[in-house]
């Protein structure tokens, strides 16, 4: 399930998607780089979560969420988001804020989905050992789309182009991702992704 934007040629959008397109143009227009990486985060948290046993509103959720879960970098710093060197401790504090500030921007929107779309902005960064943020949910607290959100979400950034490093191989990324089970990640939602390594491959190849 991919999220469809309106096209700029078509009939006047709802006011539900007129509110995802201002979004989506944002943070575009704010950060070209992590609206791609959003892009591509949305497509492989699609094709994962219909293998986790998750019934149709929340892949709908899920993948609006995915779309959407770093829109509250809109609201950080250049000199944090933009930085071209690795984040000291006192950037991470900042950059830590974007679940809460995405939250709130999908909260503005309204929408009757709203409310369980931002949780799951909220949270995408909370770990299953509860070490994560902002509220160090641990275990079955953390909903299943956010962990299924993590995981794909920290392939992806491992696997692209950053401005202080290069992609990380598939292999290295995998072998990282499987040391972070029990830890950050759920282990179920690892097997999962690693039956599907292949199509995960393909989607972004």
């Amino acid at each position: 399930m991919s999220l469809v934007l309106p096209a700029a040629s078509a009939a006047v959008p709802s006011a539900d998607d007129a509110a995802l397109g201002v979004l989506a143009a944002a943070l575009d227009q704010r950060d070209p780089g992590t609206g791609a990486h959003c892009d591509r985060v949305g497509q492989l948290a699609a094709l994962v979560g219909t293998h986790c046993d998750l019934d149709r509103r929340a892949l709908g959720d899920l993948a609006l969420a995915a779309r959407f879960h770093d829109v509250g970098k809109i609201g950080i710093p250049d000199d944090v988001l933009l930085a071209s060197r690795a984040l000291g401790a006192e950037d991470w504090d900042v950059m830590r804020t974007h679940v809460v500030r995405g939250e709130r921007l999908f909260l503005a929107t309204a929408r009757e989905d709203a409310g369980r779309v931002a949780r799951l902005i909220r949270h995408h960064h909370e770990a299953v050992d509860g070490s994560g943020y902002p509220d160090g949910l641990r275990g079955a607290q953390i909903p299943l789309e956010c962990r299924v959100l993590s995981l794909v979400d920290a392939f992806d950034a491992m696997t692209s182009q950053r401005p202080y490093r290069a992609p990380m191989p598939v292999r290295d990324a995998m072998r990282r991702l499987g040391d972070a089970v029990g830890h950050q990640l759920d282990a179920d939602v690892f097997a999962v992704f690693e039956r599907l390594l292949p199509r995960v491959q393909a989607l972004l190849a």
